[in-house]
């Protein structure tokens, strides 16, 4: 909204960002706490190492594949709708995995959970920045990411409580509260779906090669260096680059590829985006198990010493938001992502006797270069398009992350498919476990080192026009 102020009423908006906020706790919650909970799921079913990567991975796929076409269709359909609809489902899909006899229904609850959450959130933050003053967008971005990092802090602290004392099971079902309140909020405050844009025909084949390719590159990378493995990811690949292909000549893209054509700021804060996650995601999956089988915390002490990165997070991303909004955001964001470079590399060089307290002190400095990064790239992205674009906007930097998420769990999975293989972790195997981690945090530190120059070189957005003239 170009405006410095909303027609809505001040006590409507604080509620829309409630709503906002409460369907934003619950999935870093859960993708956080499950982290935690590995052990014992790994231990309820059998599985392996390996495997066990396909618990957060099987929400992660589905969200990364809907997100792109949920934020076309909403901006078409309504998003209020989207939004409310996504919550429900995911809370289905939650449920379902709480109760879950096998590890396939798991796998499928979560899938059906990440279904939701791609409905949801691919809505979320259009629902904000289009009722909110533009004078406001960087705090708002600022608030609704403290929530999630505060989400992602609870999820380890209080999942390693809830699985120590009530069960892995338990930590599905302990956010039906926040899930209902969500509901309830928004349906009740937030503004009924009004002048939506003209349906257009939807690009049904664009959204099957790149989910089909998703799949492929995330399967086949989790189980390299296998030569059946690397054919798979090569023909995701290549897959990805024909949905590029297919996007830019097609009249109604899901993906806007002639956006990021012209709009440099837009594709270099997305591409930066896309390495931080990929680079900074799977560091509490590594962690959870570094901590549990190596260093044998329990799941409350694991939890605990996790809660350094994201209180950082928290405390951090707020003030870096309110700085984005009078400052260009590309100096803050370059920086978060410098400070996060040095803590994964840091951490690569972590053994059996490292002392828990350098461990813990790398986790708050890389919370704080994260909750650095992570607002003012997001109001870089959000501000370099127009009102009309939000949702396509929103729903492309959220792929972003939750794509970066997939890689970041398929670098993982592979570095355990070729230091440990396709067995069940024992306390005779945690040399191994501990190579493989070493590997990832390397391969994670090298990756961001790409990211600050994306980050650096994305160009000011200043452009716009300031708040007095607004």
């Amino acid at each position: 909204m170009d405006t410095t102020t909303s027609p809505l009423p001040r006590q409507t908006l604080t509620a829309i960002l409630l709503a906002v906020c409460l369907a934003s706790f619950a999935t870093p919650f859960i993708s956080s706490g499950v982290q935690i909970a590995l052990p014992l799921i790994a231990e309820a079913f059998g599985v392996t190492a390996t495997l066990l990567g396909w618990v957060p991975t099987a929400f992660l796929l589905p969200y990364a594949v809907f997100l792109l076409p949920f934020g076309k269709t909403a901006d078409t359909l309504g998003r209020r709708r989207y939004f409310l609809m996504g919550i429900a489902v995911m809370g289905t899909g939650l449920i379902c995995a709480g109760l879950a006899p096998s590890f396939g229904y798991l796998m499928a609850g979560m899938a059906i959970a990440g279904l939701g959450s791609a409905m949801t959130f691919a809505t979320a933050l259009p629902l904000l920045t289009t009722n909110y003053p533009l004078r406001e967008r960087g705090k708002i971005i600022g608030i609704n990411t403290a929530v999630v990092y505060v989400s992602l802090a609870a999820g380890p602290f209080l999942g390693g409580i809830i699985t120590g004392y009530l069960g892995w099971r338990a930590l599905f079902l302990v956010t039906a509260p926040a899930i209902l309140a969500a509901l309830l909020v928004g349906s009740r405050v937030i503004p009924k779906d009004q002048n939506t844009v003209e349906k257009k025909p939807f690009d049904y084949p664009g959204t099957a090669i790149y989910g089909a390719s998703l799949i492929l590159l995330i399967a086949g990378a989790s189980r390299l260096p296998a030569l059946w493995a690397a054919a798979i990811v090569f023909a995701g690949a290549c897959g990805i680059l024909g949905f590029f292909v297919w996007e830019a000549r097609t009249n109604e893209p899901v993906f806007p590829v002639r956006l990021l054509r012209g709009n440099r700021a837009f594709t270099y804060s997305n591409i930066a985006a896309l390495i931080n996650y990929s680079s900074t995601y799977a560091v509490t999956f590594l962690l959870s198990l570094y901590l549990q089988y190596i260093r044998a915390l329990t799941p409350q002490a694991a939890g605990t010493i996790l809660l350094a990165q994201p209180i950082l997070m928290a405390v951090t991303a707020p003030i870096a938001g309110r700085l984005s909004d009078r400052t260009e955001p590309r100096f803050l964001a370059t920086t978060g992502m410098a400070i996060v470079t040095v803590c994964l590399f840091l951490l690569s060089f972590i053994t059996e006797k490292t002392p828990l307290f350098f461990i813990v002190t790398v986790l708050m400095v890389l919370g704080l270069g994260y909750g650095i990064f992570s607002p003012p790239n997001m109001n870089s992205i959000m501000s370099s398009v127009s009102n009309a674009q939000a949702g396509i906007a929103s729903a492309t930097a959220a792929t972003m992350r939750v794509l970066g998420q997939n890689l970041s769990m398929a670098v993982a999975m592979m570095s355990f498919s070729m230091v440990i293989g396709t067995i069940v972790i024992t306390p005779d195997r945690t040399g191994e476990l501990l190579t493989a981690t070493h590997y990832a945090f390397v391969a994670f530190g090298i990756l961001c080192v790409a990211g600050v120059w994306f980050s650096a070189g994305r160009g000011n957005i200043r452009e716009r026009p300031t708040e007095e003239t607004e």
